[in-house]
């Protein structure tokens, strides 16, 4: 059960008091329906008010701590910081009672989005299947089986309502199908109107059909990615300006406006840098993420295959930071507790390469793929066996990752005498039986079935097959050529330009001090209390070590958000790409900040 559902339930079997019968819009209903979220819309309702209530509390209870600090004295913490209380109190309530609320929305929305990832895979199986057996009902349920995602599922729910007779048959079922999805996906629609009308073509017209729809859609996903990287310019910009270029421009003129009598505190600094602003980036980033259209998805690798241990991971990269958190108390240099916050993280993220090389590998042998299945297909085609086919394929791709699997199975089919199915997907010596691709394994299974027809159909239809994973490919290469300029930027940005031009600006900080140390504003002293609060907390009264830590902590915060703006543009909602990038990264940026922060400091300290 979802933790969404968990929690739900949980909170509620302590309420027995929520009102029944609330009424919510059709779209709150749909949108329950189509999540299969296993909740009544005032169980939701309920669990909103709750967590909103529970957060009002929280924020209560960080505001009574912050009022502690300056002794419950309005005029000390200064109308500055009673904003921030302010935003505390009321606005993260109000945005947990609206998360919650839509929750099933939301993640409607992102379902169907992101759903649209299996339209590529989705459609080329059922047109390669199509290509050996003209049964459509047998296509659909071929792909069904072969996917994971909301659009698999509502196609076992169509297979399913046929069989009840909730439609009068194939036609109408597939016609009410692609309505449904023809509102999120415009080619998705017209490709299944082409594969519908291709069964009760003659078989080359059918064929031609058949590739008519399936470049239907690497057409349209093509196009539909790119109008996405041309929509990106604006906010790729305002994450550059409020997250990049404006606080850090700030950052140099901070300790000095304590020289103005300008009473900004480091607590005040803390809360923007550290916490406001990281908040903010994060929704929005979120928000333009969620509307990124899925193109096709990472493979899918079995829990048991890889284990990773997260509580011994979790722990080392305790006693990482631990460890420089001591030699920072020891030095008194804060900059130590930074690198030893990036090192954890670091260490923490690389935890997740055994994910990332057997989905390396995958892709690899994804690639070769496609020319071996090529190579089998003539050898099929010319009337040879199965057995000699692979052997074939083997040998002309020796020393390649596909050529051994190809191997394994010419070896199954003439040394165990096995059936061919056996020989790909025994359990126990199948040479396919440690092959984690979804799109390998289901092409391998066509090959399975039309292996019972004529061997010239069946290595013509295996062609042709190949010819259209060449085609997938091809677009999964072109959409990623066209975000490479833009998420390698995103990445500069995150590892090198953002750490630097911190580094450098904290530098600059100490010179701003000294120049303007001996100067005097006519600024009114009153007003500064008034606004920032008194000078009790101020930078002037502070360690310039805490301001190094509240910008180092920022700067983290940065690399961490940049990275999962690139890698969501680049690899969608991908979480072992996105964790292995920060233990890939996280070092060279702090190394970067580390390195910029002290050498500009001794640098400027003799101007």
């Amino acid at each position: 059960m979802p933790s969404y559902e968990k929690f739900c339930k949980k909170f509620l079997k302590k309420f027995s008091w929520r009102k029944k019968n609330i009424h919510v819009s059709q779209e709150f209903i749909d949108s329950l329906n189509f999540t299969g979220i296993d909740l009544e819309p005032d169980e939701i309702i309920t669990f909103s008010y709750i967590m909103a209530i529970i957060s009002l509390m929280a924020g209560v209870a960080i505001s009574i701590a912050i009022l502690s600090f300056y002794n419950f004295s309005f005029r000390e913490i200064g109308m500055l910081t009673i904003l921030l209380i302010f935003l505390i109190i009321f606005a993260f309530p109000l945005i947990v009672l609206h998360y919650t609320s839509e929750y099933p929305k939301i993640k409607a929305k992102y379902m169907k989005i992101h759903s649209l990832g299996d339209v590529p895979e989705v459609i080329s199986y059922i047109v390669m299947y199509l290509r050996i057996h003209p049964n459509l009902e047998r296509a659909l349920e071929f792909a069904s089986s072969e996917s994971r995602t909301a659009l698999s599922r509502d196609l076992r729910k169509l297979l399913w309502d046929i069989e009840i007779r909730i439609y009068k048959g194939i036609d109408d079922a597939i016609t009410s199908f692609a309505e449904l999805w023809g509102k999120w996906s415009d080619y998705f629609k017209r490709a299944i109107h082409l594969i519908r009308s291709s069964v009760r073509e003659k078989e080359t017209e059918r064929y031609v059909t058949l590739n008519r729809a399936l470049d239907v859609v690497l057409d349209g996903t093509k196009d539909t990615m790119i109008n996405f990287a041309n929509k990106l310019n604006q906010p790729t910009l305002v994450i550059y300006s409020i997250g990049v270029m404006l606080p850090l421009a700030l950052v140099a003129m901070l300790p000095a406006a304590s020289i103005t009598r300008l009473h900004i505190s480091i607590f005040q600094i803390f809360i923007i840098y550290d916490i406001l602003l990281p908040i903010i980036l994060f929704v929005y980033i979120r928000k333009i993420l969620l509307m990124r259209p899925a193109t096709f998805n990472p493979p899918s690798i079995p829990s048991n295959v890889v284990r990773i241990n997260k509580f011994a991971n979790a722990s080392i990269s305790l006693a990482i930071l631990i460890s420089f958190s001591f030699l920072a108390l020891y030095f008194s240099y804060s900059i130590l507790f930074i690198i030893g916050i990036g090192f954890s993280i670091s260490y923490y993220g690389m935890s997740y390469f055994p994910y990332k090389k057997i989905r390396d590998d995958i892709k690899e042998m994804e690639n070769e793929f496609s020319d071996a299945l090529y190579i089998i297909g003539k050898r099929v085609e010319e009337g040879k066996p199965p057995e000699e086919a692979f052997y074939y394929a083997s040998e002309t791709m020796k020393g390649s990752k596909i050529g051994k699997v190809f191997s394994n199975s010419s070896y199954n089919l003439m040394t165990r005498r096995t059936t061919l199915k056996e020989a790909l997907f025994n359990k126990e010596y199948g040479s396919l039986r440690n092959i984690f691709s979804d799109r390998i394994r289901a092409i391998m299974k066509i090959f399975v079935e039309g292996a019972r027809k004529s061997h010239k159909a069946t290595g013509n239809a295996i062609i042709k097959i190949a010819d259209h994973l060449k085609q997938l490919q091809d677009v999964e290469r072109n959409i990623k050529n066209n975000l490479g300029v833009l998420t390698s930027t995103l990445h500069s940005t995150a590892t090198i330009f953002a750490p630097m031009i911190a580094g450098i600006t904290l530098g600059i900080t100490k010179l701003i001090t000294n120049v303007l140390s001996g100067m005097n504003f006519s600024i009114s002293e009153s007003m500064s209390i008034l606004i920032f609060g008194n000078e009790k907390f101020s930078l002037a009264k502070i360690s310039y070590d805490y301001f190094i830590l509240t910008i180092g902590i920022y700067i983290l915060l940065l690399v961490m958000l940049l990275l999962r703006f690139a890698n969501g543009i680049d690899e969608g909602d991908d979480y072992i790409e996105y964790m292995y990038s920060i233990g890939r990264e996280m070092p060279l940026a702090t190394i970067i900040f580390a390195l910029s922060t002290i050498l500009s400091s001794l640098f400027f300290a003799t101007l």
